[in-house]
């Protein structure tokens, strides 16, 4: 049956002429052209002489019908693609049909050809199929799934490790995956600079701007103008930035940064941070923008949940009036520091006249002397050595002083105590050995201290 089939076929192949054919091929829905290939005396491709083209092809090189056939490839057509002689030997001489895809800078489009056999031995066409709108299709799709692939292991690295470790594995997967000099994330508390998070390229990840550059421009200000409301903004020439802040473009960018893409991090409506990709590369396979943005909610919980918990910590730690430590972190800081080889002052602090300043005045006015005598000894010996122990009971235990240092602190809290009423007791010792019973010979101080304090008439009677 399909003996039968071909032997009619051809003798109805037959029955066409060479006109009728070329008609034929002139209505091909694409662009077309037949060569004679031009060898020389060794049997190399010097050049293709066209014998016929339609119109398609015509209008596709911007020449007329006539200036073509008849003329050699290599004269007429520019912006030539050299695949095309490679490709007509093998059509020509070897009679292998052969399907091609390149990309035309000079139309800006996507071509596949085909490179066929006809006729006899020396000869060949071309059929040139647009396939511009099929390849932007392919790479969309590409873009999509390389996005969302980038998006899905950042989201997974944050999720399944502890927080550092998480972010600084996302931070490399954006930073490689844009092929920029640095990724990083600043915190924002209010407005104020918290802790930066950061990967940055080894080789080209120097120089950028540091911390110190943050504390001394406002980067946060100069950011939410320009995302105006937006999550992410992209700036491909950092020199717009020189027009409104030109300080910060001569003394920061300049020479360091030429483009960079920032992501607000929010918790709700408030901007907790920034997602900042220093110097990336236009030219990646994948949605900036779109990952960038992911990446940021991901962030942002991860940011929301480390507040949370650093928040928590902070208030188990903590007094909540006077943000002074609490009895539970005075409690560590001397187990800690027991039988330590450290020099340590143990200084005492009780209000004088608390309680009638709570009879008399009201319990506000007394909470407002006990944050006035917090931030007196808070001020002196810094918080962070500071605790709150007891209502109206204070210690700032400081390791690692020298006694001068030391007894010139307590002596500058004497003075403050002649306008905020307090009973002070401070002792040193060249190690924190036994700094608990350190800390009763401070306590028994102050109350010599008070004693005296109260032993005045005036005293006794507010």
């Amino acid at each position: 049956m399909l003996e039968k089939d071909k032997e009619k076929l051809t003798e109805q192949a037959d029955d066409f002429t060479p006109s009728e054919i070329l008609h034929m091929i002139k209505e091909l829905p694409d662009a077309c052209c037949l060569f004679k290939v031009l060898t020389d005396p060794f049997g190399t491709v010097r050049d293709m002489q066209f014998i016929f083209v339609n119109e398609k092809y015509s209008s596709l090189v911007g020449k007329s019908t006539a200036e073509l056939v008849g003329s050699t490839y290599y004269s007429t057509v520019t912006n030539r693609d050299e695949d095309w002689i490679r490709l007509s030997y093998q059509a020509a001489f070897m009679r292998q049909s052969v399907i091609n895809r390149t990309f035309n800078t000079l139309y800006n489009k996507w071509f596949e050809f085909w490179a066929v056999p006809v006729y006899q031995k020396g000869f060949c066409a071309f059929i040139i199929h647009d396939v511009t709108a099929e390849k932007r299709k392919e790479e969309t799709r590409e873009i999509v799934t390389n996005s969302n692939n980038v998006i899905i292991e950042c989201a997974k690295v944050l999720s399944t490790n502890e927080f550092k470790k998480g972010i600084r594995a996302a931070l490399k997967i954006l930073g490689t995956v844009l092929k920029a000099d640095r990724a990083y994330i600043v915190e924002s508390n209010r407005g104020q600079l918290g802790d930066i998070y950061e990967w940055m390229d080894g080789q080209n990840g120097r120089g950028l701007p540091s911390k110190k550059d943050f504390e001394k421009y406002d980067f946060f200000m100069m950011w939410n103008r320009q995302l105006e409301g937006n999550k992410v903004l992209i700036v491909d020439d950092t020199s717009v930035i020189s027009e409104k802040n030109r300080e910060v473009y001569d003394d920061v960018l300049s020479g360091n940064i030429t483009r960079y893409a920032v992501a607000t991090l929010n918790d709700k409506k408030d901007i907790i941070g920034y997602l900042i990709i220093d110097n990336y590369n236009r030219n990646t396979d994948v949605n900036m923008a779109e990952v960038i943005e992911s990446v940021a909610i991901f962030i942002s919980e991860e940011l929301r949940n480390r507040i949370l918990a650093r928040e928590m910590t902070y208030m188990s730690t903590h007094d909540v009036m006077t943000n002074l430590g609490n009895r539970h972190s005075f409690n560590s800081t001397i187990r800690m520091l027991e039988g330590m080889e450290l020099s340590v002052g143990v200084c005492f602090v009780d209000i004088n006249g608390l309680k009638l300043v709570n009879d008399n005045e009201g319990h506000e006015a007394g909470d407002a002397l006990i944050k006035e005598v917090a931030n007196a000894v808070g001020t002196v010996f810094k918080k962070k050595y500071c605790y709150r122990i007891g209502g109206d009971e204070f210690v700032a235990i400081v390791p690692q002083i020298d006694k001068e240092h030391f007894m010139e602190m307590t002596e500058k809290l004497r003075r403050k105590s002649k306008k905020v009423p307090m009973a002070i007791g401070a002792i040193w010792q060249n190690n924190s050995e036994g700094v608990e019973e350190l800390v009763n010979r401070a306590d028994k101080l102050m109350y010599s201290d008070k004693a005296e304090y109260y032993s005045d008439e005036r005293n006794r009677r507010h």
